[in-house]
């Protein structure tokens, strides 16, 4: 997998492979998704997670001329041919033809009054299919976010909200707002295979712990804890015992608080819009951080870090910030793009390959497995492989919304692209969306009771 930046076209970058694993991941977050409820004493802990501390304001270089006016909901359509032409004074992105723009044959510009042209890397297909299942199915909140990984350009970044019309669609993807719920469940387990302190088939006896976790659960009880099972599966089926068990024995403050950073929470992620951070507040107390360590409160997550973090997995433990914009040009036809990011390793390659075999299980025969698999244990999209992680968590204070997560990449033995999709649907009046693949790779929605 090469990591070159890409100076092509955007649309088609991945044939149809982007659409077939964009569309399976909305189907992957639903009906079969784990869900763990917070305990009402702990829910407002975990709201918390959301108030950053004070931060000093940095000092900014100056903005370039068009940098604080990109705005990906401006974009429109232009074919390929006249796409880095520099756009006439005052003029909108529109074919001179007139004819009707198809997005298979066009990319997104941004085009400002002052004749600097600006290329997006968003895929149009995909990124209004994305908003188009979110809106037909009027889901509360909704996000998208897909990543190229050869340089993490971002092919998706879809918000959607038919619960708040006022709510800025980017900031639905570029904010904080979701518990990150069992998807947290990588960082611990990268601290432990980080510190040697356990393996995929270390095993941990437990009882219960399904929709929550209790002090005395926590707590080994030979008489009690009669099913055993490895870390493996507790990624792939989302044991939180085993887990917060190991976590209990294993991990102090620091070492969690540290794996969590270079994982990218707590930091600020590179990009051209602002990216919140993700907080991620690891209690001193070990019986309350292990509860958060298996995905429990105290943690929020934004959509476009979901997907960094899994293209950090994708990667093999190297982290390069993502891009939306492919190219800017000026009014005279001057390239003006900014220079990328560089790139950066943020864990080791032997641990994100382990995490990334443990995240097969999970579609394989994990708590995803409804989603990529018929009931004759047929593989709704065949021959690829897909590596994830499923999340999700009901709160109990208004809104007391659920919020469901699937992140992950694929194909997982040579990744191409890397993927986050959060919806937060209401968990009371009905029901939730889910979304099968058939054998041609056609879409279709459709609706299962809870």
């Amino acid at each position: 997998m090469a990591y070159t930046g890409n100076t092509g076209k955007t649309s088609g970058r991945l044939g149809g492979l982007g659409a077939v694993f964009f569309l399976g991941t909305l189907g992957a977050i639903a009906f079969y998704v784990q869900r763990q409820e917070v305990p009402s004493e702990h829910d407002l802990v975990r709201k918390a997670a959301t108030v950053l501390p004070h931060e000093v304001a940095e000092e900014k270089p100056r903005a370039l001329p068009w940098e604080d006016r990109l705005d990906p909901g401006a974009a429109s359509l232009v074919p390929y041919e006249s796409a880095k032409t520099p756009a006439p004074d005052g003029s909108v992105a529109d074919d001179p033809t007139g004819r009707k723009v198809e997005p298979g044959s066009a990319r997104l510009v941004q085009d400002l009054n002052d004749g600097h042209r600006i290329l997006l890397t968003l895929d149009p297909v995909l990124q209004d299919s994305a908003l188009t299942i979110f809106r037909n199915r009027e889901i509360p909140y909704a996000a998208a976010v897909m990543l190229d990984l050869r340089d993490n350009a971002v092919l998706v970044l879809a918000g959607h909200s038919s619960m708040d019309a006022e709510v800025d669609p980017m900031e639905i993807v570029t904010n904080a707002w979701a518990p990150a719920a069992s998807t947290f469940k990588l960082v611990t387990t990268a601290t432990l295979l980080d510190a040697g302190a356990a393996t995929p088939s270390t095993k941990v006896c437990f009882a219960g712990g399904f929709r929550g976790i209790t002090d005395a659960e926590l707590r080994d009880d030979a008489s009690r804890d009669q099913r055993c099972e490895t870390l493996s599966d507790a990624i792939a089926h989302s044991y939180n015992l085993v887990i917060g068990k190991l976590a209990l024995r294993h991990l102090d403050q620091a070492q969690l608080v540290s794996m969590a950073k270079s994982l990218q929470f707590e930091q600020k992620i590179p990009f051209e819009l602002s990216i919140e951070r993700s907080p991620a507040h690891i209690p001193a107390d070990p019986i309350e951080r292990a509860k958060v360590a298996a995905g429990f409160w105290n943690v929020d997550l934004s959509p476009i870090h979901a997907a960094v973090l899994a293209s950090i997995l994708a990667r093999r433990g190297v982290m390069q910030p993502p891009h939306l914009i492919a190219q800017v040009i000026g009014p005279d036809g001057t390239d003006l793009t900014p220079p990328r990011p560089g790139i950066d390793r943020v864990l080791s390659r032997e641990v994100a390959e382990q995490l990334g075999e443990m995240m097969i299980g999970t579609t394989r025969n994990g708590t995803a497995r409804k989603s990529f698999r018929d009931g004759h244990g047929n593989d709704y999209i065949a021959d690829v492989v897909v590596a994830g992680k499923t999340g999700s968590l009901t709160g109990k204070k208004p809104p007391a919304l659920n919020y469901n997560w699937f992140l992950g990449y694929a194909p997982a033995d040579r990744p191409e692209i890397a993927f986050a999709v959060l919806l937060a649907n209401s968990p009371s009046g009905g029901s939730r969306p889910t979304m099968r693949l058939d054998g041609s790779f056609r879409s279709t929605l459709s609706v299962a009771p809870r």
